[in-house]
């Protein structure tokens, strides 16, 4: 019988971060702040578990916003080591780039980036 799909990225990262603030996959001028775009950039899966890369960035009407966003989903995250977010067993979390400004794609908003490595299985019957 064959192992059921890992879940997707950004499935675990909503159930991880989607009480401090919508997680999305696209921005868009239609999309309201605050919110975390997450983006899939690299890791691999070794057949017990998916590592991914992932870059998140947090963004809010203003720096300040974006700041204190970004701590709240930095808190969230170092500690989702052996949790269950949403049913999704997640092994390891760490940061491996820290916090950096980014310049909005929306003239009126502000951005923090900071990219994560998460390890976690796949769903059990």
């Amino acid at each position: 019988m064959p192992l059921p799909p890992y879940p997707e990225f950004d499935e675990v990262m909503r159930a991880l971060l989607g009480d401090i603030a919508p997680v999305v996959t696209f921005e868009s001028d239609e999309i309201d702040p605050p919110y975390i775009y997450v983006t899939r950039v690299g890791g691999r899966e070794d057949g017990v578990a998916d590592s991914p890369v992932i870059d998140v960035e947090y963004v809010a009407a203003t720096r300040a916003e974006s700041k204190t966003l970004k701590t709240a989903g930095q808190e969230r995250i170092r500690a989702a080591g052996n949790t269950a977010p949403g049913g999704f067993l997640i092994d390891t979390a760490d940061e491996t780039t820290g916090g950096q400004y980014l310049p909005p794609l929306q003239r009126e908003l502000r951005g923090v980036t900071a990219t994560v490595r998460l390890s976690y299985r796949r769903p059990r019957g």
